[in-house]
């Protein structure tokens, strides 16, 4: 099995996969996930400046490390999904995924024809050549996987169609945009919040689709995954560094005399 459908071997035989969320655009942290365990990282360029180069290199270092490398690109729109799949993503997130539309749009830029308009090539993915070109589309579009998050009421209720949507494989809930779009941002454990991603999850388990989620606490590990969810993102490289630095300097500061 190839690092690159790691993921999707484990998901689709029921089995539970953890994930960090990465923003730092280093191969090391890419890495040292898989040291740690994790099954996939999920490397954003929705809210960061990554740029191809670097990309390009943190997929290459999943490969090496065995695991599989998901991309959150920008917009259901973005000319980076075609660039993020040829660069060997195991698949894309698609933020902000309001309508059917919005998923139609992203399906039809990560899929070849007949369902969308990927533009072929034989870079890695196809062996830069040594590889059988004509099944390539096919085979590519059956490993590839094309995750739709919801983060407003608009996708919610969208989320029973948007599921159902041929070349869609999952849904993911974002909590932190959807409580915005509330009017209780960053209040992630609110009822209501955990009840819309309660409601994703019985999209996908309804349409046969793979439900992902971020796991905000522990606590919320158990719901989750009685709730059918397989895709856990359970932490995310800029906090786990941010906490552990903080626990290093809080440690030496309790040395008499040292600075405050």
């Amino acid at each position: 099995m190839s690092a690159r459908l790691r993921l999707k071997h484990l998901i689709e035989a029921g089995r539970t996969a953890g994930g960090l969320f990465v923003s730092i655009p280093a191969p090391e942290i890419v890495e040292i996930a898989a040291v740690a365990g994790f099954d996939f990282v999920l490397i954003d360029l929705e809210h960061t400046l990554v740029d191809g180069a670097d990309l390009e290199r943190m997929i290459a270092a999943a490969d090496r490390a065995g695991l599989s490398a998901l991309v959150r690109v920008p917009g259901a729109g973005s000319e980076r999904i075609l660039q993020s799949l040829d660069a060997g993503a195991a698949g894309i997130v698609v933020p902000r995924v309001s309508s059917l539309s919005e998923a139609a749009e992203a399906v039809r830029r990560a899929r070849h024809a007949p369902l969308g308009i990927r533009g072929l090539n034989a870079g890695r993915l196809g062996r830069y050549g040594d590889a059988d070109l004509p099944a390539m589309p096919a085979r590519l579009d059956a490993e590839t996987l094309v995750i739709a998050m919801i983060e407003d009421p608009a996708g919610l209720e969208a989320a029973p169609a948007i599921a159902r949507l041929k070349g869609v494989d999952g849904l993911l809930f974002g909590a932190a945009d959807y409580s915005q779009a509330i009017g209780l941002p960053w209040q992630t454990g609110a009822p209501a919040v955990v009840a819309a991603g309660s409601a994703v999850v019985r999209a996908c388990r309804e349409a046969g689709l793979h439900a992902f989620a971020f796991t905000r606490t522990e606590a919320d590990l158990p719901r989750l995954r009685e709730e059918g969810v397989r895709g856990l993102l359970v932490a995310n490289d800029r906090g786990l560094l941010r906490r552990a630095l903080t626990d290093a300097d809080r440690t030496w500061r309790n040395l008499p005399g040292a600075s405050r």
